[in-house]
């Protein structure tokens, strides 16, 4: 049976790989993400026109999708979307809750003004609350499924100046490992991957590691020279790391796998 999947922040990044790797894995999809830019974020978001060039990549490995533009902080929109979802693709099975900003941030935590922790914790841990809770209906109807949260390392470890960062994806862990409680009695299993900085690839129109640097003063190639001393690996990762750990998480490979918390991230949180 081919399976529905909704994947927030799809229009570039870490959101494109994953569509493109369910599309290859024979999925139909609900692709979403904002399409402007959000107020404070110091680095640009997707266009409309990055989520449609994801969306093409998908028809064209097979894919039946809907792509729409629609803000994860707002519920009534998210809710339309899972409502089309509903009408052109049928229920959904997986949701992946990829959108997210690292931005506003890089100060210390007295120097954040009200908007810069707000909007944070609006997009980056109420985001996927929304999210799940519009598609919930349907996995317990069904009484299967999968959500995988995208949180970062640093939900599992704090770094300074961005304390909003750090408390949104550490929320984001409690509520994967809350939902994964709360369901598990319908046969729905939530799990979270942990990234550690993700390499910026032309091909996924990716910038989010520019923009970190950017925070931090120093350009991106620099940022990365700086970090790789704190991965044991030696490296940071690349957008099909993270993407092939959500797919696996998805699949009936993890069957019995839920409430669980996979680091992506060369070792930078073991140390």
């Amino acid at each position: 049976m081919t399976r529905t999947v909704f994947i927030t922040g799809a229009g570039r990044g870490v959101g494109r790989s994953t569509a493109e790797a369910f599309a290859e894995a024979g999925a139909n999809l609900l692709l979403l993400d904002i399409c402007r830019d959000v107020e404070g974020c110091p680095y640009p978001m997707a266009t409309r026109v990055d989520l449609d060039e994801t969306a093409d990549r998908c028809r064209a490995r097979g894919a039946r999708v809907l792509a729409v533009a629609a803000d994860v902080r707002s519920a009534s929109e998210v809710d339309d979307a899972v409502a089309r979802c509903h009408d052109d693709l049928g229920r959904v099975d997986v949701l992946v809750n990829n959108a997210g900003i690292v931005g506003p941030g890089g100060v210390a935590a007295h120097e954040l003004d009200e908007h810069a922790w707000s909007v944070m914790i609006d997009i980056d841990l109420t985001g996927p609350w929304r999210c799940a809770r519009a598609v919930l209906p349907d996995l317990v109807a069904k009484r299967s499924g999968a959500i995988v949260n995208v949180a970062s390392t640093a939900g599992l470890v704090a770094f300074p100046h961005f304390a909003n960062y750090v408390a949104a994806k550490h929320g984001l862990i409690g509520l994967t490992r809350a939902l994964a409680l709360d369901y598990a009695p319908y046969g729905i299993r939530v799990n979270a991957v942990a990234p550690t900085s993700i390499r910026d690839e032309p091909e996924l129109a990716s910038g989010m590691l520019r923009g970190v640097a950017g925070m931090l003063g120093v350009g991106a190639d620099d940022y990365e020279v700086l970090s790789l001393p704190h991965h044991p690996l030696g490296s940071l990762v690349n957008a099909a790391d993270v993407s092939g750990t959500i797919m696996w998480l998805a699949s009936d490979a993890a069957a019995h796998i839920t409430g669980a918390v996979i680091p992506v991230d060369a070792g930078f949180s073991i140390r």
